[in-house]
């Protein structure tokens, strides 16, 4: 029988790994924390998980938190500038904010109980050698112990050599979730944004907050400035940045209990967003592959990462199960055509968080404006917003935006609408020192 190995238990190596034991192929996955230790570790991130891999999710048997407790519906998002505005739409599939200290170990429980083999155990570029002697292919899915140097950055897809803002990301206490349950995005000229959601955590549902900061702006200190040195200061400058930066999610804030969750509930950090090839040659002459974040680093601001990863695992698993089938070797040539495969799954997430790490063009805003006026265009936007494919469409041009426009807006109000003239958004800066730890 074949034998796969995945290097990294995160959400492309489970998907991965689940979607290749429903064909009835032997994996391992080698992971670097036991599953129970992964509960009791710190915040990994706030991730959203939109409609496509909800149904990937649904077709491994692994979507355990959906439902009216869980499903988020609405969106907001605000441009909070000289001239503020927002628009507020509806999903007509929804999303989901599950705590990845209770998703992953749930997943990797799931792989096992449905024959996968785990083995808790750190894999460098020397033992993954090794591996590659016991399987027929290893796939790496983390970037830990220096393996993504084995995997070159492509200039021309990664235009970013710094990174484009510096991240806070918290489960939070004192702040009043919406009913339905809903997201707020606050874009910020000048400073970044701020994205307040409800996560399924371990607590039950709870508010989160997500800061993507441009380096020299005024929400930056949340990323520089250490929680645990001072809490109490640290949750008055945050309630602070939220008065200042994302009223709707303030006017729900009760002073008297807002902060952190708990000791372990924030994260700060800072990355490049880089795409690298997708295949490595190993010195005994065998290849492994990359999937997920090793492969492709996005910014979170469009909050598609663990989507993208999702997607690129399963375009890995049919490339490989089609090499399986057809008794193709996994050489060379199946590593290019399977990066070529993984790379068309994760591009339009890419394509979209590059877009959002930029200024708009003025046609972009007008799409946002017209949304602000009516609720129908405010709908398609917040659907087309999770779905990189459909809203890249949306705003490649103005005439694809026009195009969009009249699509959704009713016949009696499709006279082009003024964009505010104090909407200014600043360029990134071409070097940005950006303080802070790293995350991968």
């Amino acid at each position: 029988m074949a034998s796969i190995g995945i290097v990294g238990a995160g959400t492309a190596g489970l998907h991965l790994g689940l979607k290749l034991l429903s064909h009835g192929i032997s994996v391992t996955m080698y992971a670097e924390q036991d599953p129970a230790k992964l509960r009791a570790s710190r915040l990994p991130n706030t991730v959203a998980h939109h409609s496509p891999t909800r149904a990937r999710e649904r077709e491994l048997g692994v979507d355990h938190w959906g439902g009216p407790q869980a499903d988020m519906h609405q969106v907001g998002i605000h441009v909070n500038g000289p001239q503020s505005f927002g628009l507020k739409g509806r999903l007509e599939h929804p999303t989901i904010f599950v705590d990845y200290r209770l998703y992953q170990p749930k997943l990797a429980e799931d792989f096992v109980a449905r024959g996968g083999l785990l083995e808790v155990r750190s894999v460098d570029a020397a033992a993954l050698e090794g591996l590659s002697t016991r399987h027929d292919l290893v796939v790496v899915a983390t970037g830990r112990n220096g393996l993504t140097a084995l995997f070159p950055r492509i200039p021309e897809l990664s235009p970013h050599t710094q990174p484009a803002r510096l991240l806070f990301a918290a489960l939070l206490k004192g702040v009043r979730m919406q009913d339905p349950i809903g997201m707020e995005a606050h874009l910020v000229p000048g400073q970044g944004e701020i994205f307040e959601a409800q996560v399924i955590s371990r607590q039950g549902r709870v508010p989160s907050i997500l800061i993507e900061a441009l380096p020299e702006g005024e929400l930056a200190v949340l990323s520089t400035q250490r929680y645990d040195e001072d809490p109490r200061a640290f949750e008055a400058l945050l309630m602070d940045r939220l008065r200042r930066f994302a009223p709707a999610t303030y006017e729900r804030v009760n002073p008297a209990e807002f902060g952190v969750l708990g000791p372990m509930d924030w994260l700060q950090g800072s990355f490049t967003p880089m795409v690298r090839r997708g295949w490595a040659p190993l010195a005994n002459g065998r290849f492994v592959v990359a999937v997920g974040d090793t492969h492709v680093t996005n910014d979170p601001v469009a909050g598609q990462g663990a989507n993208a990863a999702s997607a690129s695992a399963f375009a890995m698993a049919e490339s490989i199960v089609e090499a399986l089938g057809s008794a193709r070797p996994f050489d060379e040539a199946f590593c290019r055509t399977t990066e070529e495969k993984t790379w068309a799954a994760a591009a339009p997430a890419t394509h979209w968080s590059n877009a959002l790490l930029q200024p708009p063009p003025p046609h972009v805003v007008e799409v946002l404006v017209a949304g602000s006026q009516e609720p129908r265009v405010a709908d398609a936007i917040a659907n087309a917003f999770m779905i990189p494919e459909h809203i890249l469409g949306a705003c490649a041009s103005p005439e694809s935006a026009a195009a969009f426009l009249a699509k959704n807006r009713p016949a009696t109000a499709r006279e082009a609408l003024p964009v505010p003239e104090a909407l200014a958004w600043r360029p990134l800066p071409d070097k940005v020192v950006a303080p802070g730890v790293e995350v991968h």
